[in-house]
């Protein structure tokens, strides 16, 4: 059903709204490294900060527009501000708690000295992806189910678990997906600035391996940077339109298919339920 899902992705990319998150975050994203190129690095993080803000609304929107088959502006707008909060609270809890785990992990690391210290980078990468492998749902449910905020949590780790052949394919093909994209972009300015990196052809392959990312920016020069800069946040755009069109899809197949939600109530002293 993940090859399902995917055909209803690339279908629900007809409709120009599933574009606007890609849009903004491939937006923010050739801000951000504008502010770099500029030396104006002091803005990357209140574009990071923004960028968490808006993506809600524009998710909501979409999620929204989908749930009702409707994908005029006017519905999504409505289902942006609808859902807005829905979705910003349980992500500003996943990402504290992420950040404590971290935290709390690092003490006893740090007190054991140097040594353990090198570990704490695979460590803290087992830890985000062990987090966003679980949670990555959470908006989806925000919206499809209208949950709370921490039930909202609960059940994008139920519906993983109860899906997770499944959800592992997901992730490979926007993993896939990804690395296409990423290669067609590197490809795109590596040609469109092949002048420019020719002196690379004369190194041999020690120099090459010694080389830095920023060894080739300084061959590309400025207009080199605001060329990379705009491919790559095309890619963006490319990725993250794809990558909500295709959670989406996959999420709203697979819960019709198999509903793993339990109904949240009580039955009183004459075997009424009601439902809270």
């Amino acid at each position: 059903m993940a090859i399902g899902s995917l055909k209803d992705a690339l279908g629900l990319l007809r409709h120009p709204i599933t574009w606007s998150v890609g849009l903004i975050v491939g937006g923010f994203t050739f801000a951000a490294a504008a502010t770099a190129i500029l030396g104006e690095v002091f803005y990357s993080e209140p574009l990071a900060l923004l960028l968490f803000l808006v993506v809600p609304f524009f998710a909501g929107g979409i999620y929204g527009a989908v749930r009702s088959k409707t994908f005029s502006s006017g519905v999504f707008v409505e289902s942006g501000k609808t859902y807005y909060f829905k979705i910003l609270l349980p992500g500003l809890v996943i990402f504290f708690a992420t950040f404590l785990t971290i935290f709390l992990l690092a003490i006893p690391i740090a007190l054991l000295g140097a040594g353990a210290i090198v570990s704490m980078v695979p460590l803290t990468f087992g830890v985000l992806a062990s987090i966003v492998f679980l949670t990555f749902f959470y908006d989806t449910v925000a919206v499809f189910e209208e949950t709370n905020v921490f039930e909202s949590i609960r059940r994008s780790i139920e519906f993983v678990m109860n899906n997770l052949g499944r959800t592992l394919l997901f992730y490979l093909i926007n993993f896939i997906a990804f690395v296409v994209l990423w290669f067609a972009g590197s490809f795109a300015w590596t040609m469109l600035l092949a002048d420019k990196l020719e002196a690379i052809t004369s190194m041999n392959p020690a120099e090459i391996a010694e080389m830095m990312p920023q060894d080739i920016l300084a061959l590309v020069g400025t207009d080199g940077m605001w060329l990379i800069a705009g491919i790559t946040a095309v890619v963006v755009v490319l990725f993250s339109a794809f990558l909500y069109a295709y959670k989406v899809s996959f999420f709203q197949n697979h819960s019709a298919a198999r509903s793993t939600r339990m109904p949240q109530g009580v039955y009183d002293e004459k075997g009424r339920w009601y439902k809270y």
